[in-house]
């Protein structure tokens, strides 16, 4: 079915009862997600696709077999949330899943990234997830499901990629936590920490680095994390690991003091730079 055939959902509000949305959804893991859920869940569910450029969100739309929204918005941008506020209050749907998945990378020493590429990661890693999700709580029910990705970045302080793994720590807290302030609503929360994936989440001279690095031997493929993550979300786990390379940094991290492992980190970094 091609995008310009859907239904125009935004012309028909009053069609609009349930609704799944997806950030980061033009391509990657977040296009997986769109992809895999359209498999899965009752076609009454529209999809609401979040991403940057519209052109990408229309490729992934094209993948689809149901209605989708397009909402070509930047998470870094506070006037994005002001927008889909307003559409949230117009159209008053109930929000039966949220992936909050869009998110960048940022390969390299701390010191030498500009104050701009702080600002952007802060954005989209930490601010956009925790506000979308201020914003979509309101209109979520009973059996309504809330993805965060994290990564296996989150168990450990990481030299050489500092600032992700710390906004990924950070996000894999926040979900915890909220996934027990939600329980008593009956709303499933749920994190997943997949490895390293070569997906556009990466810049091409960042991927060019990973893949001369000692994580290179860790990578994923987006289909398969999509898949073991809802199939856990599904028998209602709550913390996902993906890989067996993250679930054996998930013990290590219990077990071995932090202050040995980054300086393993450290030096496995600096020996691939």
């Amino acid at each position: 079915m091609n995008a310009l055939q859907k239904n125009n959902v935004e012309n028909n509000p009053q069609e609009q009862k349930s609704v799944v949305i997806i950030t980061g959804a033009s391509s990657g893991l977040g296009r997986a997600f769109a992809v895999a859920l359209d498999e899965r869940l009752p076609q009454t569910a529209v999809f609401w696709l979040i991403a940057r450029h519209k052109d990408t969100l229309e490729e992934t739309a094209a993948t689809l077999n149901r209605d989708v929204r397009l909402l070509p918005l930047d998470l870094t941008l506070p006037e994005s949330f002001t927008k889909l506020n307003a559409i949230l209050e117009k159209e008053r749907p109930v929000i039966r899943y949220l992936v909050n998945n869009a998110g960048e990378g940022r390969a390299g020493n701390f010191e030498n990234e500009s104050f701009d590429a702080h600002k952007s990661l802060c954005d989209l890693n930490v601010r956009a997830p925790l506000l979308l999700t201020s914003l979509a709580l309101p209109w979520m029910e009973q059996a309504s499901r809330l993805l965060f990705t994290s990564s296996v970045a989150a168990f450990l302080p990481q030299p050489g990629f500092a600032s992700y793994a710390a906004s990924k720590s950070m996000i894999l807290s926040f979900a915890r936590a909220l996934s027990e302030e939600l329980r008593p609503r009956g709303i499933h929360v749920a994190v997943t920490c997949p490895n390293p994936m070569m997906t556009d989440f990466f810049t091409s001279e960042e991927k060019e680095a990973f893949q001369k690095s000692y994580k290179r031997l860790s990578i994923e493929d987006p289909d398969v994390v999509v898949q073991k993550t809802l199939e856990a979300v599904e028998r209602g786990r709550r913390l996902i690991v993906t890989g067996g390379w993250g679930k054996a940094i998930h013990i290590i991290s219990r077990l071995i003091p932090i202050s040995w492992m980054t300086r393993i980190i450290a030096k496995l970094s600096s020996r691939d730079t």
